[in-house]
């Protein structure tokens, strides 16, 4: 992508050598967009803002947010949660914040197997122990941090207005192999947006930046290439 665009690849809060600052005042996410638009404010306008999962959260943030306006949105399965109960999906959206609830609150009670039950979610039973030893204990010492994504997840809330205020071309990427409760958050948000899209992924799991590079970096690449020089 870098041989056609200047790809800017910022450390959300948190992450990285990017501290997670004065969050306090207004929460995670509305610091890390407001982050994120002051970069964006020096780099200049963006063609394309992606984002992936918790990050997807965040570039859904600054597009309705206006202050910053993006040429085109492209949203790698976004855990925006609460997409579901904006759009009337009450089933899916009671079950997928009852999953994240508990999730959260088990991290938080100091449960060193709660991190088992997330990744197994995404990626199937048996998950877990299939991932090399470091990786496993880089994310049970990390799963506060998780948590705290999560919760802040569950605290964005959407409506179909401010969906459809969404009037750039809104690319939103799933895996064929994900979650079904993804799979619902993706096809909500590219049939409200007025100029939304869905693509899937075949093979692809929540992982797809990480197994799906190519295909990735040309989704990003082609929704740049239609929405400016």
């Amino acid at each position: 992508m870098s041989q056609r665009f200047l790809v800017v690849v910022p450390n959300l809060p948190g992450y990285g050598e990017t501290p997670r600052g004065t969050w306090q005042r207004k929460g995670d996410i509305p610091h890390a967009a407001e982050l994120i638009e002051a970069m964006l404010a020096e780099v200049g306008q963006p063609l394309v803002v992606a984002g992936h999962s918790y990050g997807g959260v965040i570039a859904l943030r600054i597009a309705s947010r206006n202050v910053i306006r993006p040429r085109a949105l492209a949203l790698f399965e976004p855990v925006a949660v609460r997409v579901l109960e904006a759009a009337g999906d009450m089933e899916a959206f009671v079950s997928a914040r009852a999953f994240f609830d508990d999730y959260a609150s088990r991290v938080e009670a100091g449960d060193g197997e709660a991190i088992r039950t997330m990744v197994e979610y995404w990626f199937g039973s048996g998950a877990f122990d299939r991932l090399p030893e470091a990786a496993r204990t880089f994310l049970i010492r990390h799963a506060r941090e998780n948590a705290r994504d999560v919760r802040a997840t569950l605290q964005e809330e959407y409506s179909r207005e401010s969906l459809r205020r969404l009037t750039m071309p809104v690319l939103v990427v799933r895996g064929s192999r994900s979650p079904g409760m993804m799979e619902s958050i993706c096809a909500h948000i590219g049939s409200h947006a007025a100029q939304g899209s869905l693509v899937t992924l075949d093979g692809a799991t929540h992982a797809m930046t990480a197994t799906h590079t190519e295909a990735v970096a040309r989704l990003i690449s082609d929704l740049a290439g239609r929405s400016g020089a």
